[in-house]
């Protein structure tokens, strides 16, 4: 599974918006973090004929990771574990979260901390909502509804075409000191991201861009440093991630597949209300529409 496009797929997903959170809750320590050093540097670019069509480095990636069938066989996934991050004075701060994901579309992230309190993300295939102790409970709309539209692709791997205007290897190099294809994606937003594929193993080692959030754009990139097979598919499970300065770690300990019910990704009460406000808003507006025309002239005979 692919992990973290900082914004795509069941790990990946909601792993961009754990960094949010992170950022958020601990955003004055954060600050006082010194630079670490970008994994991939400056390398010398491969000739263009030497390297595949981007579209052969995906094919490979999907079944280094198992294939389409192993893929398709499994329609959820839950997935728990911790976040570790820099408290700023030299020590450690860690998150829980919990990941939910269901085919075709359907995601649910849950982040704690001490500290913070408790934060939640959802898309139920149509409604993509927040509830957040610092930003409050919304519905998401604009380019963050797009985003988690995005993010909700439970077989995200399998829709590079449909996601991507645009895919490119722009050549081999190396990416946390292993070789990898450096492949430039422009997503149907016009958002680029950059993907490290391993040359060896088509594993996809790591991905680089820029994400939207709720404090503005934000510089990510992330590592996979260790994979597991799960159910016949290979997913990483311990991944750094580099943002604003730092370096987090998210470690999933525990991962199950085919059991997640589906009244888990049902509207939470509040966010419930919400639309319900919402959609009242739209229906007396209209009525207001309605009453504002002329009415039509009356013939004079």
């Amino acid at each position: 599974m692919e992990f973290l496009s900082l914004r795509r797929s069941g790990t990946s997903s909601a792993l961009a918006v754990a960094c949010f959170a992170v950022a958020l809750a601990g955003s004055p320590l954060l600050a006082q973090d010194h630079p670490t050093e970008h994994p991939t540097g400056e390398h010398p670019k491969a000739e263009a004929a030497s390297v595949p069509e981007a579209k052969e480095v995906i094919a490979r990636y999907v079944k280094a990771i198992g294939g389409e069938s192993a893929l398709r066989s499994h329609t959820s996934r839950m997935m728990k574990g911790q976040m570790t991050f820099p408290d700023g004075m030299g020590g450690e701060m860690s998150a829980d979260l919990a990941i939910y994901s269901a085919a075709p579309n359907k995601m649910l992230f849950e982040f704690s901390m001490e500290g913070y309190g408790e934060m939640k993300q959802g898309y139920d295939g149509e409604v993509a909502w927040v509830i957040d102790p610092m930003m409050g409970t919304n519905i998401l709309d604009g380019a963050e509804l797009e985003q988690m539209r995005d993010q909700a692709d439970f077989y995200p791997e399998l829709n590079y075409d449909k996601r991507y205007k645009s895919m490119e290897t722009i050549d081999e190099r190396e990416f946390d000191g292993v070789k990898c294809y450096a492949l430039k994606m422009v997503d149907n937003s016009d958002s680029e991201s950059t993907h490290f594929f391993e040359t060896e193993s088509g594993l996809l080692r790591g991905m680089s861009q820029t994400q939207e959030g709720p404090m503005g754009p934000m510089d990510m990139t992330n590592i996979n440093k260790e994979y597991k097979e799960f159910g016949g598919v290979k997913m990483p499970v311990r991944t750094e991630i580099e943002m604003m300065g730092a370096t987090r770690v998210l470690t999933f300990t525990t991962i199950e597949l085919d059991n997640v019910p589906a009244e888990k990704f049902e509207l939470p009460a509040e966010i419930k209300a919400l639309v319900e406000k919402q959609n009242a808003g739209g229906d007396e507006e209209a009525e207001g529409e309605e009453e504002d025309k002329p009415e039509p002239a009356k013939d004079g005979g």
